[in-house]
């Protein structure tokens, strides 16, 4: 029996438990954040709305009890204003019976002697009322009330609240402690018919306070609806469209702008991406239609040892610039994934440019071009990257080849412009017309008037040369015209520190060989 008792009570749990699981505020607030914005919104108004209206009912409440239990502690006090008059006038101060005997004759028939009993500094009393000996209570001595404005009391008497206010009062010399007293049950009316009245517009105010939480959240998620209809409409096939642009200067039009912003750079990498693809697809369907043709040719017909080999070095030389070109995609493509990194070192520009002048002045000779060197002859040290800067210099340089007619030349400059080397080339070749000049630097763009030139070309040089010269904190000036050859101007800082070290080590190193 005892066991299947405790099983009814175990039973009986687990179904409260069920009913009533026990609250969990993360539970809650794990809901309540799934909830629509809006609805947070609301909810979130409305309670702040309705704590609004709650406050501020209690505290009308509470202003209007204190300013009716004041107006009541004056009217107290005007009686026992009446009563120092009284006595004044009638001059009963210091006469204990005949005050005893005025008082009892006259007060009685007032009603403002209610509540009122009167005792002097020896404690005689003077006057106590009818109601107030059905609840006597005593009064404090006139010296506990001679620094005080008043003291309060409220006590309970023939079933009402009444509420009275003590004083000392001198007269002549003589003093008295006066203690006069007013029901309660008007002012309690008073506040009950104030509060009942409350109640009644707490219904209105709750209302009120669910229709502007409604209004402001809905009126404050309109833009961004507009943002998310708009942002709806955009695709990969109209990514020029931008969101509406707000009037106000709040965080939905800060929003607004920052996602026009984004857009902008999206539509621009989504149209690099395509101008990238289409413009190495073209580029690269012409090397293997070549690669292509020449087998095919080769292949078909019996040829002799020079025409094979003919053939063979034809797909050797588009291979070789197919490979040539794959090389930059692939350096591009690792650039803009950030996964290629330059490494900055202290590097001598001059020992980088004499080798340079020894890579290119035999196929500057052989195209029948003047090649002209205008070194500093000293150690100018750098911050470089000692790769990079040579294939920056040798894109400069074959772009310089390839434009220049036979009979130019071609300028390789290095020079110190104060704390900085500049390196400089100049050719006497076909120029870039000013319009294109602002896009050279563009992947697969290419001077209108490349065409004069029998060079080929994919238009990435440059653009790798830019990026080298951004990678090293710099960029490439061009000064160009048709007809008058171009020049191609960089600088770089110069490594002071790493240059003395290198002026010590070349001093010991003469030191030692002498």
């Amino acid at each position: 029996m005892p066991l299947r008792s405790s099983e009814s009570v175990c039973n009986t749990r687990l179904t409260w438990r069920a009913a009533f699981p026990p609250y969990n505020f993360l539970t809650y607030r794990t809901q309540s954040m799934n909830l629509p914005i809006r609805i947070r919104l609301s909810i979130s108004y409305f309670l702040i709305f309705l704590a609004a209206g709650i406050l501020l009912c209690c505290a009308s409440y509470w202003m209007a009890q204190r300013c009716l239990y004041i107006a009541l502690d004056h009217e107290l006090e005007e009686h026992i204003d009446d009563v120092h008059d009284f006595f004044a006038a009638r001059h009963l101060a210091g006469d204990t019976a005949r005050a005893i005997a005025v008082l009892a004759a006259e007060y009685p028939l007032k009603d403002d002697g209610k509540w009122l009993q009167i005792k002097d500094a020896n404690g005689q009393w003077i006057y106590r009322a009818r109601r107030m000996m059905l609840t006597p209570h005593d009064l404090p001595p006139a010296s506990s009330l001679a620094h005080v404005r008043w003291s309060i009391l409220e006590f309970h008497a023939e079933g009402r609240q009444v509420r009275s206010l003590r004083r000392a009062i001198t007269i002549d010399g003589h003093t008295y402690v006066v203690e006069e007293g007013a029901t309660l049950t008007k002012t309690d009316r008073t506040l009950e018919m104030f509060r009942n009245g409350l109640l009644l517009i707490s219904p209105i105010i709750f209302l009120m306070a669910g229709l502007a939480g409604h209004l402001l959240s809905r009126r404050a998620l309109d833009p961004v609806a507009a943002i998310a209809r708009e942002a709806q409409r955009i695709h990969e096939g109209n990514l020029q469209m931008r969101l509406p642009k707000l009037k106000t200067r709040d965080e939905l039009a800060h929003l607004s702008s920052t996602l026009n912003d984004m857009l902008e750079r999206i539509e621009s990498a989504v149209n690099t991406v395509r101008d990238f693809t289409s413009y190495a697809s073209h580029e690269l369907r012409t090397p293997v239609a070549l690669i292509r043709t020449e087998a095919d040719l080769a292949l078909q017909f019996e040829r002799t040892g020079g025409e094979y080999r003919e053939a063979v070095s034809i797909i050797g030389a588009e291979a070789q610039r197919m490979s040539s070109l794959l090389d930059s995609l692939l350096l591009l493509a690792r650039a803009d994934a950030g996964s290629e990194q330059v490494r900055l070192e202290p590097v001598d520009a001059y020992r980088i440019c004499l080798q340079a002048c020894a890579k290119w002045r035999p196929l500057l000779a052989k195209s029948q071009l003047r090649f002209h060197a205008d070194l500093a002859h000293t150690p100018q040290i750098v911050m470089a990257d000692t790769l990079y800067l040579q294939r920056l210099l040798t894109v400069l340089l074959e772009n310089a080849w390839k434009y220049t007619p036979p009979g130019g030349s071609v300028t390789l400059t290095l020079e110190r412009c104060k704390d900085r080397v500049r390196f400089s080339i100049r050719d006497t070749g076909i120029g870039i017309p000013l319009k294109d000049q602002p896009h050279i630097f563009e992947r697969f763009r290419r001077a209108s008037n490349v065409q004069q030139s029998a060079a080929d070309g994919s238009g990435l040089g440059l653009a790798l040369a830019a990026w080298i010269a951004r990678c090293h904190q710099t960029e490439i000036h061009v000064n160009s015209a048709p007809g008058t050859g171009s020049a191609f101007t960089f600088e770089l800082p110069i490594a002071y520190e790493a240059m003395s070290g290198f002026a010590a080590e070349m001093e010991q190193e003469t030191a030692q060989s002498s």
